[in-house]
């Protein structure tokens, strides 16, 4: 978790809110690697919800 952060900032993030990486238009990153910090309970629903809106962004994208 953290490792491709997501945010608005591409000096201090990774991945914008849509999990598309701001050096690669081309890359989406899904997981809780996007995350900014590790949380006390299960990521799963989270994780499904970032993966569906993510697949929401690649669809309108093409």
């Amino acid at each position: 978790m953290g490792t491709c952060k997501m945010g608005n900032n591409p000096c201090s993030s990774v991945v914008d809110a849509q999990g598309r990486s701001h050096e690669h238009p081309n890359l989406y990153v899904v997981g809780s690697s996007v995350f900014t910090t590790g949380g006390t309970s299960n990521p799963t629903l989270t994780v499904a919800a970032l993966a569906l809106r993510t697949a929401d962004a690649i669809r309108s994208a093409i």
